[in-house]
């Protein structure tokens, strides 16, 4: 596969030796994709004015809470949402807490913890709890839980929620991710191809390599230099791609948009 696609992609292919992913198999790694399309929800699009040529990005800002693994658990869907709710929240508030993946694992009973979820279905259960509590409260540990009722430590579980995201917008289409990223990082998902393993670096775009999932993600930028993409955040730890982010070229691989929360 590695030298079937330095041959047919004008993306930069990651060596053999160096994958993440080297050894795995197709099942192993599929059981990463735990996206899912729901779109019960039915979101107003955010109103924001953008001229064109417009490129911002947001990653290593005061808000940036690093690269994060999701481990051996189909949670990209929960890390999406929080990865853009911890930003957003940091970046409201104050507060540079990330806030607890576990949650949304263990306590989204619309979603299904290690075994996928949707992007928009944790919009209930964060508008329900008012928020989600921190990473200090429910660390991450890669299963599927029960919810707890109290913080580790002790300390109280409903009160301990914050970042409530009063509002989320639908940022769909080229045109929304920019309105959306134009006040901070959003969620979307994409169709994930067998190509997308040997990403190293370069604008990625899906190909006729074997579909093999959803995957859902954090968009932390955009550009239209050298063509439309994203700067995407991956959550497989930052060992793969480029330092655990890829360029996401505009209309691939079944993405038609994403989700934002506007106010805290």
């Amino acid at each position: 596969m590695t030298d079937y696609l330095k041959r047919t992609v004008d993306w930069e292919v990651e060596e053999y030796e160096n994958n993440v992913f080297r050894g795995w198999t197709i099942e192993e790694f599929k059981s990463l994709l735990g996206y899912t399309k729901n779109y019960d929800n039915e979101l107003e699009p955010i109103s924001l004015d953008i001229t064109s040529p417009f490129s911002i990005d947001w990653s290593g800002g005061k808000c940036d809470h690093g690269v994060k693994n999701q481990g051996p658990c189909g949670s990209c869907w929960a890390f999406a949402i929080v990865g853009m709710m911890s930003y957003r929240c940091c970046a409201a508030t104050g507060d540079k807490g990330w806030l607890s993946t576990q949650e949304l694992v263990s306590c989204d009973k619309n979603n299904y913890g290690c075994q996928g979820g949707g992007i928009d279905t944790p919009i209930e259960y964060i508008t329900e709890n008012k928020g989600l509590v921190s990473e200090k409260c429910l660390p991450y540990i890669a299963v599927n839980t029960a919810c707890p009722k109290q913080c580790e430590g002790g300390s109280n579980w409903k009160e301990a929620h914050v970042c409530n995201c009063m509002k989320f917008v639908s940022c769909q289409g080229t045109d929304g991710m920019k309105r959306c990223l134009a006040s901070g990082p959003a969620t979307f998902g994409f169709g994930v191809h067998q190509s997308f393993m040997h990403y190293k670096d370069g604008i990625y775009k899906c190909d006729d390599t074997r579909f093999l999932g959803g995957h859902a993600v954090v968009a932390m930028g955009f550009s239209d230099e050298p063509e439309c993409h994203y700067v995407v955040k991956n959550s497989w730890g930052d060992s793969w791609g480029n330092k655990g982010y890829f360029k996401f070229a505009c209309g691939t691989c079944e993405m038609n948009g994403g989700i934002a929360c506007t106010i805290f």
